[in-house]
Parts: structure tokens; C-alpha cells; sequence
């Protein structure tokens, strides 16, 4: 059962009956003792205290105590000024590879908030996102150190060739004092290689367009795309552990109904990661009521990814406290391992696992509460 503190939350993201929701959220607030320090924290974690302000604005004022009010709604308008400046920050790096020859390709953050949310200050985001041939590193390394960014530490003593071969992507941090002020992920594909999601800029050629965003033209990915990898990233990287990755999901499929949907499976199925497709939309029309669209719901109505959805459902509602356990982390393990198809993919992944675990045992914390595979990244 979930607490009232977590059903409140997920009212905040329906997409279907959003008066209803205000009137269930009125119901709840009324009938329980709301601790409103776990309700801010879990949508904190959650990356939705926007669609939560929104919600709780809705109710009557007098039973939502001010403190909570106050500072709800200044995380919401904070979160715009940032997004603001990070759509800021990525023209001026964009232009700057413009000229250098270099194309980069926005994904989530703030692009996402502006095509799928219809608003930047909606979809909370802690940084910039981008798409990259893997072709340009060593010229995005030095056009980045030259206009006053450095490499995120991870990165600092490796050669690109290593960079290349252990990662797909690559990180930069503007720092001014010693203040993260902001930074962005180059990628050339979506998890380590071993999670088998090496989709390159290349695979997405077909699936590049231009749009606009305040009067300023940038090429983006069209809904489709940016559909995929939104699932992919949300779904093969972070396992649905966050309700703001259900959320972009359900928004991308309310916004747009002209996904592509047999292009979304095939190119799923090249990574042997089609049933992340089916759980994502599932997950997304039981969180916020968008509905499953025609063409894929006999598919998700299948037994297994009945099971995945709901195993992904009992893992969201968990306290975020048990988030590092081993029991919740083997969960998820199982949860990456049933999601994918293909035995290579599978022995890549127990083995990739099985190396972070023997590492952290040689560094002397097999005592301590295992993180072994990695927190959902915002």
C-alpha cells in the first residue's frame, strides 16, 4: 500500500485526469497526517517538485502549511532561472563547434522540457545532454579546455583512445571558484559498452531535424528518437527508478502522436532492448493515465512485461533510504538482466557487474551496503 505521502506524489504526474487528481490529493491531505519533510524529499529525489507545485497550488491553501508552500514553489522558479542558463550555455558551446565543423544534438534536459512539457520550467534537470560523433573527441576536448571548461575528474588522466574504449560519453564541468556552475555529458552512446547500448549518432542520422527553441534554430531529434533514448537511457542505464523517467516517457507519448513506432522497436531490437520499450510505456500509462498507443499495446499487455512493470512499480514506491541495500540492488540487477534480450548482451552485463563488485570487495567495503549497480542519475 502506498503511503500517503507517495500517492500524493504520483497524483501530481496524471496527464488524464488532472482535476481528479487535485480532488483525491484534496482527500488525502484532509484524511492523514502528512509529513510534508518526506513528501518535499521524495520529490526531491524524484526530480518532480514542479509537477508537484503545480498540484498542491490546486488545493485549498489552508490545509498545505506556508513553509511548504514557500518552498516548493521557490525550488520550481529556481529550476527555471536554471534551465534558462543551461539552454544559454549550450548555444554558446554549440556555436563554438559550429565553427569548428562539430555537430552536437541536444537529448532531455532542457530541450525535452521545452518540445514534451511545453515548458522549461516543468522538467527539472542538474545539467546538458548532448549527442556527438565519437569521431570528434580529441577536437571537443580542446575547444572545451580552451573556453574554460575541464573534464569531470573520472576523466582527467585518461587519453581519448581510453575514453573511447571504456565509456560513451564524455563529461565537462565549468567551474567558477569552487562552484559547479555547470556542466554538460558529450555522448556517443547510451551506458557503458557492456550494457550493449552503443547507438551512435550515425544509427540516428535519419531522425535529425530543425527546430527552434526562443527564436534560436538548433537541430534536435525528432520525438521519436528522442523517445528511444529516453528509454534507453532511463530504462537500460537507470533501471525506472525515478518517477521524473516515467514522466518523460508519458509526456513524450501525449505531446506527439506520430511516433514512429516500428522504427522505436527495430532499433530497440538491434539492442536487443525491446522489452525496455513496452515496460516504459506501460509504467507511463499506469503512472499518469497517457494512453498506450494502438500499435504496441497487445505487446505490452504480454506476462513478462506485466511482471517487469510491476516490479518496477514496488521498486519506485520503496523508501529512498533502502535505495543502496543489497536486496534492493540485486533487484535491480535482475531487473537489467530480464529486461534485455540476447545471451551475449546478459553475459556482458553479469560480467560487468560482477567487475564492480570484486573491485569495491578489494578496496576493503564487502562489509559495508553494497551500491553495485549505479544511483538513477537525474
Amino acid at each position: 500500500m502506498f503511503s500517503p505521502e507517495f500517492q500524493i506524489l504520483l497524483l501530481s504526474l496524471r496527464l488524464d485526469d488532472q482535476l481528479g487528481a487535485v480532488i483525491e490529493a484534496q482527500r488525502i491531505i484532509d484524511g492523514n497526517q502528512i509529513d510534508w519533510e518526506d513528501l518535499y524529499r521524495r520529490a526531491d529525489i524524484h526530480y518532480i517538485k514542479p509537477q508537484l507545485a503545480q498540484l498542491v497550488g490546486k488545493v485549498s491553501p489552508v490545509v498545505v502549511p506556508e513553509s511548504f508552500k514557500e518552498k516548493i514553489n521557490g525550488a520550481s522558479r529556481q529550476n527555471l532561472v536554471n534551465q534558462l542558463r543551461y539552454a544559454d550555455e549550450f548555444f554558446r558551446i554549440r556555436d563554438l563547434f559550429k565553427e569548428a565543423g562539430i555537430q552536437v544534438i541536444p537529448f532531455k534536459g532542457f530541450w525535452l522540457a521545452h518540445d514534451a512539457y511545453g515548458n522549461l520550467a516543468d522538467r527539472e534537470s542538474l545539467d546538458v545532454d548532448v549527442f556527438v560523433n565519437i569521431g570528434d573527441l580529441e577536437s571537443i576536448r580542446t575547444l572545451m579546455e580552451e573556453n574554460g571548461y575541464r573534464a569531470e575528474e573520472a576523466f582527467r588522466d585518461l587519453t581519448v583512445e581510453e575514453i573511447r574504449r571504456g565509456f560513451q560519453e564524455y563529461n565537462f564541468d565549468r567551474v567558477d571558484g569552487e562552484t559547479n556552475v555547470f556542466h554538460i555529458e558529450f555522448h556517443w552512446g547510451i551506458c557503458p559498452p557492456d550494457y550493449g547500448m552503443g547507438i551512435t549518432l550515425e544509427d540516428l542520422r535519419s531522425q535529425v531535424t530543425t527546430d527552434s527553441l526562443q527564436g534560436r534554430e538548433l537541430q534536435v531529434f525528432t520525438p521519436s528518437a528522442h523517445l528511444l533514448l529516453a528509454l534507453l537511457h532511463h530504462g537500460g542505464k537507470d533501471r525506472f527508478i525515478l518517477l521524473k523517467q516515467i514522466h518523460d516517457v508519458a509526456q513524450i507519448v501525449y505531446k506527439h502522436d506520430d511516433i514512429n513506432w516500428n522504427w522505436v522497436v527495430s532499433e530497440a531490437g538491434r539492442l536487443n532492448a525491446v522489452p525496455l520499450v513496452y515496460v516504459g510505456v506501460n509504467l507511463a500509462s499506469a503512472l499518469t493515465g497517457v494512453a498506450i498507443p494502438p500499435e504496441i499495446k497487445s505487446r505490452t499487455e504480454k506476462r513478462k512485461i506485466k511482471r517487469l512493470t510491476e516490479n518496477r512499480l514496488g521498486s519506485m514506491m520503496r523508501a529512498p533510504d533502502l535505495w543502496h541495500n543489497r536486496a534492493f540492488n540485486f533487484n535491480n540487477w535482475l531487473f537489467r538482466m530480464r529486461s534485455r534480450t540476447g545471451l551475449t548482451t546478459k553475459m556482458k552485463i553479469t560480467a560487468a557487474t560482477c567487475k564492480v563488485i570484486f573491485a569495491r570487495f578489494f578496496r576493503g567495503q564487502s562489509n559495508k551496503e553494497e551500491n553495485y549497480d549505479q544511483v538513477p542519475s537525474q
